[in-house]
């Protein structure tokens, strides 16, 4: 509870995370993309060197990339509880935008190269217009030659820089991958514990019901022994005191009407006692009353 009380509502903090969320983060996010660009066009053109330069570039990208999603960490972990739904609402799109953009970007090298698929079959000139027919063809190969580009890129030589310095780009972008899903836990879990929260409340209020109850049974059933048992110790004090005095008769009378005495006895105490138990649970249960105002002085 101390530690919630040194946070602050999202609306304290609303202004700086919005400037990494609108500002710093996309920025960060669209220099990313351009490296991811450029690194496939080097790669697809076999420019080593300026390939490795361009690993080079995109590592300090993410660099600076993770250390703007940890300052922006910092500042939701110091917002409520409470705000936390609104908190996930706020910085959901850019966190998404941040795992796509490191997912995409491993996916460079994620396809091995493939097999150039063989070309059409050739078009009999007779049976078209020349028109539509190179048009078709024209499409044919772009089309072809788009998905080529976007999906097989040459394998970088393992003797080139760039073999390196794509290997530390991969890891910095395994580790951006994963500081965004260590932030998506951090808000989660700030819901969580509002969650356990207002579920602890609920149950100690039912646990104090519940107590309540069972502390109104457990004295009902000892107010209920109390005749009983003055009915017994009067049969146990008056019948041995008449059968000394020599009466058998005399003895089970005394018995008799000393049960009886002590069963009244105990019932008038279990009155008394019942009283006392009802307005003690009457307090119990009574909600706490207001305290007056206080008259002003005329």
């Amino acid at each position: 509870m101390a530690e919630e009380g040194n946070k602050l509502t999202l609306r304290r903090l609303e202004v700086p995370i919005h400037k990494f969320i609108k500002v710093a983060l996309p920025t960060d996010l669209e220099r990313l993309q351009q490296h991811c660009n450029n690194i496939q066009k080097y790669q697809r053109n076999q420019q080593w060197d300026r390939l490795h330069q361009e690993h080079i570039n995109a590592s300090r990208t993410v660099q600076q990339l993770r250390a703007n999603i940890r300052e922006m960490e910092k500042l939701c972990g110091r917002v409520r509880a409470e705000d936390a739904a609104a908190l996930e609402a706020l910085v959901k799109p850019i966190r998404d935008r941040a795992s796509a953009a490191a997912r995409d970007f491993l996916l460079v090298h994620s396809n091995p190269p493939q097999p150039t698929p063989e070309p059409p079959p050739a078009t009999d000139p007779s049976s078209c217009a020349s028109s539509s027919c190179h048009a078709v063809d024209d499409l044919g190969e772009e089309s072809l030659s788009g998905r080529q580009t976007q999906l097989y890129l040459p394998e970088i030589p393992a003797d080139q820089s760039a073999a390196e310095s794509w290997d530390n780009l991969e890891e910095d972008l395994k580790e951006l991958s994963g500081l965004v899903t260590e932030f998506s836990l951090l808000v989660h879990s700030q819901q969580e514990k509002i969650d356990s929260i207002e579920d602890n409340v609920n149950t100690a209020a039912a646990n104090v019901e519940e107590g309540t109850k069972s502390l109104g049974k457990a004295l009902g059933y000892k107010l209920a022994v109390l005749p009983i048992a003055g009915a017994l110790l009067g049969g146990a004090l008056g019948g041995p005191l008449g059968l000394l005095a020599g009466f058998k008769a005399a003895g089970v009378a005394a018995a008799v009407g000393g049960g009886a005495l002590g069963f009244a006895g105990g019932n008038l105490v279990q009155k008394h006692r019942q009283a006392k138990v009802d307005l003690q649970m009457k307090q119990l249960t009574a909600p706490p009353l207001e305290e007056p105002e206080l008259k002003k002085d005329k």
